[in-house]
């Protein structure tokens, strides 16, 4: 890739998007740990709505189970869109993306939660791409106030 062209090369791309796709699967799978092992041993993941910021991956592990009984028995289902990534002269990839999860009961009733925005910053260790920083803004809580 051309240091000046920040734009991650076609195959980079695909590469970011399988990535998010494994760890989404793990994520709703309820492979907490496996989904935890995605960020880096010192990722930091700051949560939506000023909830709190984890760092390392047990934290992130501990509170992506917790979170589960949100679902209440439901199988939950992220969906990421609209991805644009840079590349930065560091190497680590900037990426920001709509997320919606979407909650099947076992009734067949399914229930949309509020749109995300997530900002990451991606980097390749030992090979593979670790998340090293995610934040999550929720439009209806984090979103400025109108102009």
């Amino acid at each position: 890739m051309d240091p000046a062209n920040r734009t991650p090369s076609p195959d980079l791309y695909a590469e970011i998007l399988h990535f998010y796709a494994r760890q989404m699967h793990l994520m709703d799978g309820g492979d907490f740990a496996g989904f935890a092992k995605t960020f880096a041993e010192d990722g930091v993941f700051t949560l939506a709505g000023g909830r709190g910021v984890l760092e390392g991956r047990e934290a992130i592990r501990a509170a992506s189970e917790a979170a589960e009984a949100r679902y209440r028995g439901g199988q939950p289902r992220h969906w990421f869109d609209m991805m644009i990534a840079d590349r930065a002269a560091d190497g680590t990839v900037a990426t920001t993306y709509y997320a919606l999860v979407t909650v099947t009961g076992r009734d067949g009733s399914v229930v949309l939660e509020p749109s995300c925005v997530v900002r990451d910053t991606l980097a390749e260790r030992d090979g593979e791409l670790l998340n090293l920083t995610r934040t999550i803004g929720r439009d209806d809580v984090d979103r400025p106030p109108a102009g």
